[in-house]
C-alpha cells in the first residue's frame, strides 16, 4: 500500500491547530460540494505528489454528504458524488476508460477534535479524520467490471461562518479492495471534496436563538448573553437570579438597586434615600448614639436607647425633652420635677413645698374653717419663749379649747448663728417648748403637728440683729382637722 504523505501532512497540520463544529446541539448536517479525483498522485514519489496532481471533477454540486452526530467525538457520515473523467488523462496513466462518468459513495465514522476535550465543541474551526467503506464505479475498456469496493481514509475540516453555515474541505485516500482487474487490483486514487455545509436539528423551544441544551430558561424567550433567560429590567442579571427583577440594580446586590450608595440594597434599607450604616439597616445616625435618626426623638444630641435617643441630665428617667425640671431629679408622674412634701404637687408649682397639701390648694393644706396664726419669738440660743409672748400662747390655747375642730402646726426656726446641725436641734426644742406649753393648758397633743427647719427658712436678713431676732421663732398655724 502506497504511502499517504500528503494526507499525513494534512492530518498533522490539523492536529497542531487549536482553534465551530457539528455538535450535540445540531445533530444533523448536509454538505453540497464539488468532487475531484486524482488517479495520478498515487503513482508518484512523495514530493512529486504536490507538483503533478491531475484533478478531475464535475460542476457544482457534484457531491452530497449527510452526517449525524453520535456523541461529542463521533459523527456517522454518508457521502455520494459524481465526477467527469478526461480520457487523455486516464490514458496517460495507463487507464483506458469507455465512459467518462465516475461515481463514488461511502459510509464513514468521523472523529471530531472539536469535542470539548481537545478543542471547544463550539469552535468555529472544526477538524476531523474519518474512516469508512464504500464503492466506486468506473467503466474500463475490455471489461464488464465497473463497481469496486473500497476503504476510505481521510481528513476534513469545517470553517463555520455562522452558527449553522460553513465551508467544508475533505481529502481522502480511497484504497480499492475488490474485485481485481485483469488479475491485478485496480489502482487507488486520491479523493477531494470542497463546498458548503449546513447543520441543523438543534431544538429552541422558546425561539430566542439559544438552543434548549444551552438555554437556562428554555420555555421563556430571553437574551443570548444571559443563556436564554429574560431580563425585564435590563440590568444584565437574568430574572431567575434577580432578587429585584422589576427594577434595575447591581450585580453585587443580586440585581437590586442601592439608591443612596451606602452598600445596602434598597429592599433591605430602612432609609433607601439616605446613606447610613449596616448596623442600623441603612439609616443615618447624626448624633452617633446608636439610634437611627428616624427612630431618634433627639437626633441632634446623643442620648439613651431607653429614652429613644434623648439625654437625661438629672438621671431621673425622664428625658430632658419631656422634663419640666431637667436639672433636678424628680418623678415621672410630675414630668421629672421633685415633690419634697410628697403631696403630688411639684415643688415648682407647690406654694407650700415643705408642707403636704392638696392639688386644689396648690400644694398647701386646705384652709380650715377657723384660721389661726401666731408667731412667738426667742432669745439667742434659748428654747424658752420670751415672756412677752406667753400671752399669745395663752390665746392659742383658749381658741383651741373653744374650737375643737382646729388643729395646728408648730414650726420651729432659728437664725443662722452657730452650726447648721445645732440650729436644727435648737429649732426642734423651741417647737417642743410650745407644744408642751399647750398640752399643759389642756390641748390634746394629737392636735399639735410638729415641724422644725433650723435656719433653712428665714423670714428676714440674718446679717442684721433685727433680722436674726425675727428668725428665732415658732410659727403656729391652724389646719383643717
Amino acid at each position: 500500500m502506497k504511502k499517504l504523505t500528503l494526507f499525513t501532512l494534512i492530518v498533522l497540520l490539523t492536529l497542531s491547530i487549536n482553534l465551530r463544529a457539528q455538535n450535540s446541539d445540531d445533530k444533523w448536517a448536509i454538505g453540497l460540494n464539488w468532487q475531484y479525483q486524482d488517479f495520478n498522485t498515487v503513482h508518484l514519489k512523495n514530493f512529486e505528489q504536490f507538483r503533478y496532481t491531475k484533478w478531475q471533477g464535475y460542476h457544482f454540486p457534484s457531491a452530497i454528504s449527510v452526517a449525524r452526530n453520535l456523541s461529542p467525538s463521533f459523527n456517522l457520515m454518508g457521502q455520494f458524488g459524481v465526477s467527469k473523467l478526461e480520457y487523455y488523462r486516464m490514458k496517460s496513466i495507463n487507464q483506458e476508460i469507455s465512459s467518462d462518468k465516475f461515481w463514488t459513495g461511502d459510509i464513514d465514522i468521523a472523529y471530531k477534535f472539536a469535542n470539548g476535550y481537545m478543542m471547544k465543541e463550539t469552535s468555529w474551526f472544526d477538524p476531523y479524520i474519518y474512516l469508512g467503506l464504500g464503492a466506486s464505479s468506473i467503466k474500463d475498456i475490455g471489461t464488464d467490471k465497473t463497481t469496486y469496493l473500497k476503504q476510505v481514509t481521510g481528513v476534513g475540516f469545517n470553517f463555520w461562518v455562522t452558527q449553522n453555515v460553513g465551508l467544508n474541505f475533505q481529502a481522502a485516500y480511497d484504497l480499492i479492495i475488490t474485485p481485481k482487474l485483469n488479475g491485478e487490483k485496480r489502482d487507488d486514487y486520491a479523493h477531494y471534496t470542497f463546498g458548503l455545509k449546513f447543520r441543523f436539528g438543534a431544538k429552541d423551544t422558546d425561539g430566542d436563538g439559544v438552543k434548549d441544551k444551552d438555554d437556562a430558561c428554555p420555555d421563556v424567550p430571553g437574551k443570548v448573553e444571559l443563556a436564554g433567560c429574560p431580563d425585564k429590567d435590563n440590568d444584565g442579571i437574568a430574572d431567575k437570579d434577580d432578587a429585584c427583577p422589576d427594577v434595575a440594580g447591581k450585580a453585587e446586590f443580586k440585581g437590586c438597586p442601592d439608591t443612596d450608595n451606602d452598600g445596602i440594597a434598597d429592599k433591605d434599607d430602612r432609609c433607601p434615600n439616605e446613606a447610613g450604616s449596616k448596623e442600623l439597616m441603612g439609616c443615618p445616625d447624626k448624633d452617633g448614639d446608636g439610634i437611627a435618626d428616624m427612630d431618634d426623638r433627639c437626633p441632634d444630641v446623643k442620648g439613651l436607647k431607653e429614652l429613644k435617643g434623648c439625654p437625661d441630665k438629672d438621671g431621673d428617667g425622664v428625658a430632658d425633652i419631656d422634663d419640666a425640671c431637667p436639672d433636678t431629679a424628680g418623678l415621672a408622674s410630675l414630668n421629672g420635677c421633685p415633690d419634697r412634701d410628697g403631696d403630688g404637687v411639684a415643688d415648682k408649682d407647690d406654694k407650700c413645698p415643705d408642707v403636704a397639701g392638696t392639688v386644689a390648694n396648690f400644694g398647701c393644706p386646705e384652709t380650715p374653717k377657723f384660721e389661726l396664726y401666731k408667731v412667738v419669738y426667742f432669745v439667742t440660743d434659748k428654747s424658752v419663749v420670751m415672756a412677752m409672748y406667753t400671752k399669745d400662747l395663752d390665746e392659742v390655747a383658749k381658741i383651741m379649747q373653744e374650737h375643737k375642730d382646729v388643729n395646728v402646726t408648730i414650726s420651729g426656726h432659728a437664725d443662722s448663728q452657730g452650726p447648721d446641725e445645732y440650729n436644727m436641734k435648737l429649732s426642734e426644742r423651741r417647737a417642743d417648748y410650745v407644744i408642751n406649753f399647750l398640752v399643759k393648758k389642756g390641748i390634746d397633743k394629737t392636735r399639735l403637728m410638729k415641724s422644725f427647719f433650723g435656719e433653712r427658712n428665714p423670714v428676714s436678713d440674718n446679717n442684721t440683729i433685727d433680722g436674726r431676732s425675727q428668725n428665732r421663732r415658732v410659727e403656729i398655724k391652724s389646719i383643717a382637722k
